[in-house]
C-alpha cells in the first residue's frame, strides 16, 4: 500500500445498535415465556442484531493514489468502469463493474460525512468510469455548474459538446470551404442555370 492512504472503517453506531437489538431479543424471549406472541418480536430483534453485526464487521476500505482496497482485495483505479449506487444513504451500497465484466459489491456502513468523502474519492480517482450512467468528465462538469453560487459560473475547463473526431471533421470542412468558397457544387450549377 502507498504512504498516503485514507482508511474508511464502519461506524461504531452499528455495533451499538446490534447490542441494543440483542437486549431487545433477550427481553422478548423472557416475555415469551408468559405470552408466546412475544417471541415474534424477539425473532425480529435477533435477525436485526445479526444483520447489524454483519454490517459492523465489514472490512475497512483504504483509498490510495493508484488503487483502493476492500479488506485484502486490491482494485486499481484504471479497472473501474461503472459505479452504480443504491437508494440507501447509510449503509452505502455500490455496485462496481470492473474490466472483463467482473463485479464488486461495496458495502460501507459509515457516518454520512464519511460516506460522502468515500464517494468523492471513488468518483475522483475512477477516471474511466461512469457514475450512475454519467461519464467522469460530465459528472464533474455538472457538479461544478450546480455547485457554483454565482449567476454566471465560470468553468475552469470548457464543456465539450462534440468529440475530438467530430471537431477534426468540422475543421476539415471549414478549411475546404475557405479554399473552394463553397461546399456543394449543386448550388453553383442551379445559380448559373437561373442566370441563363
Amino acid at each position: 500500500m502507498e504512504p498516503s492512504v485514507e482508511t474508511f472503517v464502519p461506524s461504531r453506531l452499528y455495533s451499538r445498535v446490534g447490542w441494543a437489538a440483542v437486549a431487545g431479543t433477550a427481553i422478548s424471549v423472557l416475555c415469551g415465556f408468559r405470552a408466546p406472541l412475544a417471541l415474534i418480536p424477539g425473532f425480529l430483534c435477533g435477525a436485526t442484531a445479526l444483520v447489524v453485526f454483519w454490517l459492523a464487521a465489514r472490512p475497512p476500505i483504504r483509498i490510495a493514489e493508484t488503487q483502493f482496497n476492500v479488506g485484502e482485495r486490491a482494485v486499481a483505479w484504471r479497472e473501474v468502469r461503472e459505479l452504480n449506487s443504491s437508494r440507501f444513504l447509510s449503509p452505502l451500497i455500490l455496485k462496481i463493474r470492473l474490466t472483463n465484466n467482473r463485479k464488486l459489491l461495496l458495502i460501507y456502513p459509515g457516518e454520512p460525512e464519511r460516506i460522502e468523502q468515500l464517494l468523492f474519492h471513488l468518483r475522483k480517482h475512477s477516471e474511466m468510469a461512469t457514475f450512475d450512467g454519467v461519464a467522469h468528465r460530465d459528472y464533474w462538469t455538472w457538479l461544478n455548474l450546480n455547485g457554483s453560487k454565482s449567476e454566471n459560473p465560470v468553468l475552469e475547463q470548457p464543456v465539450r459538446m462534440i468529440s475530438a473526431e467530430e471537431e477534426d471533421e468540422i475543421e476539415r470542412m471549414y478549411q475546404k470551404l475557405k479554399t473552394v468558397g463553397r461546399l456543394d457544387s449543386r448550388v453553383e450549377s442551379s445559380n448559373s442555370s437561373e442566370e441563363d
